[in-house]
């Protein structure tokens, strides 16, 4: 497959530890870290990213955080430079959504603002970047529940192995009060800190005189899956990549290392998939985490991958980096990243 590389990235996120240069400024006012039972993004001052008052002020919170990393992604390359923007959620823009309900309610389905409901579709982050830009390209998004992020970065490196010189790819989700409420009820976040985030990433065909890192391999698969299956795709995985276990130098798992005092049955079970890939098959591996960091949500790979790319970005020897991450243990992926020196 054509190498793709990773030249930019872009993240706001939970804990304020953006990095400097390709990450919006982080508004340190004090109502940022509000007292939630989820972790929550702590957002730049959107003023300096989104220029046009009105339209920031039409924006819902998902829609700046998203809108704002992509545009910081992309940084000062050519609108024309740009062969695609493709953009991944796993529940959409939540707030707009209970709001344009909540109004269906109210007004008895009658003299609704339509504006809740634009804004409430699932490709409105990827449209309003190509509008402030005015990039007439492919423009696509992922609504694919766990593996949205996955399914959208397939789709970028498919589009490079087409000849597309440029691709903006990101993922975003984020977390309301009714929402979390909801989950919680189902049994979805036992055992589990929810999150939200959103991740941009500018890949490109050519290496250029300093790539950050290159994408070797994605894979994903569904299902409920014994460790033992794990294992066997994940060695399949890479041998079809040319490496065997011992050739990763850092493993990244979805494992979330702040666990409750009494350890909850569900996550000994979510967790031990993790550890016991840590202990069998990459023992001699760095293991990296990245839940606790940003909580768990559909997109939260991309959270990965950023963590992935920053972090190796001082790396002085050549480091294959090994993704894995299950969303509820139903939604399976693996990331293969390289940084070369």
């Amino acid at each position: 497959m054509q190498p793709v590389y990773i030249q930019r990235i872009a993240s706001i996120h939970p804990q304020g530890n953006h990095s400097q240069g390709n990450n919006p400024k982080v508004n340190d006012s004090p109502d940022v870290s509000a007292n939630r039972p989820f972790l929550q993004a702590c957002e730049p001052d959107y003023k300096d990213i989104i220029a046009n008052a009105t339209l920031r002020r039409r924006m819902s919170r998902i829609v700046k955080m998203g809108v704002a990393c992509g545009l910081e992604c992309m940084g000062e390359l050519s609108p024309e430079k740009i062969g695609g923007i493709i953009t991944a959620t796993g529940l959409g823009c939540l707030v707009d959504t209970e709001k344009f309900l909540n109004n269906l309610l109210d007004n008895e389905e009658r003299m609704l603002n339509p504006t809740p409901f634009i804004q409430s579709t699932f490709n409105t982050i990827g449209a309003q970047i190509a509008l402030i830009h005015q990039i007439h390209a492919y423009n696509m998004t992922y609504v694919h529940r766990g593996l949205s992020f996955e399914s959208a970065l397939l789709d970028a490196m498919m589009k490079i192995e087409e000849g597309s010189e440029n691709i903006l790819v990101g993922a975003m989700d984020e977390m309301t009060e009714t929402s979390y409420i909801i989950q919680q009820r189902l049994g979805l976040l036992k055992g589990i800190e929810a999150g939200e985030g959103a991740q941009f990433f500018l890949l490109s065909r050519e290496a250029g005189e300093h790539p950050l890192a290159e994408i070797r391999g994605l894979e994903t698969f569904t299902g409920q899956h014994t460790t033992e299956e794990i294992s066997s795709r994940i060695i399949r995985f890479l041998q079809r990549n040319g490496l065997e276990c011992q050739d990763i130098q850092w493993l990244v798992t979805g494992k979330n290392k702040k666990q409750s005092l009494q350890g909850d049955y569900h996550e000994q079970i979510t967790n031990s998939i993790y550890e016991e890939l840590e202990t069998n098959l990459f023992p001699e591996s760095i293991h990296l985490s990245f839940k606790d960091e940003c909580g768990e949500y559909p997109t939260a790979s991309s959270y990965a991958v950023w963590k992935a790319v920053k972090t190796s970005i001082n790396c002085t020897t050549p480091t294959n980096i090994l993704i894995y991450n299950h969303n509820h243990s139903i939604n399976h992926s693996l990331i293969l990243i390289r940084k070369s020196v």
